[in-house]
């Protein structure tokens, strides 16, 4: 299995950059990149995507996903046209780096809404993302462990991927939001393999569940996601994507950025080789 690493994990080290991260990713053997949306931006305030284009051509990380369209359902007119013009501007990165992926994120605190109203208008704008994007780049639905998201368990978010009828709609399986909201492992393990597009790992503190923020994520390995569970689950469905760390802890931050990315780059491998091999 390849390893990737999300710039969230990195996010406020000090001398962060989308080029620092990439000159690390790249010198601790990284696979693939997830690419944050303001780490990009940032990016072409002074250079240009052909100049990114050229940096993946000559070395070996290559970019996996685009990281984050957020917000995606239960928006009003004025949300559904910046969601619109943001989709443009991913298919314009997509399109420039050779990048496959976007991940979406649902919207939170949504009142008065049934679970039945939320999977059908979700599905229902996955399609049209879907369409506009076109089938070569997956959308990638993560729900997140949150009791005021919309979309908040796998279960409800594969309810939603079945439900578009999508070559190019699947799920981002992260281990935190797995566990904060206590998803089922029967539930992933009945579904279908090809349809999980991306696994972010990372850990817990031992907290009410429900009640961390990302914050509280850890090392994996230091907290206590069902890690052993989760993997197994998804070697039995025949999962064999990439494996992203994606952390967001200020403790993490602290680190200088060439330890935060090393550490990732260790802990990552490790867990593959644990669960993987």
């Amino acid at each position: 299995m390849k390893i990737g690493f999300n710039e969230a994990t990195a996010l406020e080290c000090k001398g962060q950059s989308l080029m620092a991260d990439l000159e690390a990713c790249e010198k601790y053997g990284f696979d693939y990149i997830e690419i944050r949306f303001d780490c990009v931006k940032d990016y072409l305030k002074e250079h240009t995507l052909q100049e990114l284009a050229d940096w993946f051509k000559n070395h070996h990380l290559k970019p996996w996903a685009y990281n984050t369209l957020i917000f995606f359902n239960q928006r009003d007119e004025a949300g559904v046209k910046e969601i619109d013009e943001e989709t443009d501007f991913i298919i314009e990165v997509c399109k420039a780096i050779g990048m496959k992926m976007l991940i979406t994120v649902p919207s939170f605190d949504v009142k008065d809404k049934s679970i039945t109203e939320i999977k059908e208008e979700a599905a229902e704008r996955l399609r049209y993302l879907s369409d506009k994007v076109g089938e070569d780049i997956k959308i990638s639905l993560e729900f997140c462990g949150a009791p005021n998201c919309s979309i908040n368990q796998f279960g409800t978010a594969y309810d939603v991927v079945k439900a578009t009828g999508r070559d190019n709609v699947g799920v981002t399986v992260d281990t935190f939001h797995f566990h904060e909201m206590c998803s089922k492992l029967e539930d992933l393990e009945a579904a279908d393999g090809k349809k999980i597009f991306a696994y972010h790992l990372n850990d817990c503190e031992d907290l009410p569940l429900g009640s961390c923020g990302d914050d509280k994520r850890l090392w994996p390995g230091e907290g206590v996601v069902d890690h052993a569970g989760i993997a197994a689950a998804l070697k039995k469905i025949g999962f064999d994507g990439v494996c992203t760390i994606e952390e967001f802890r200020p403790e993490y931050y602290e680190m200088s950025h060439d330890e935060n990315v090393k550490k990732s780059a260790e802990v990552t491998r490790d867990f593959v080789a644990k669960y993987f091999a």
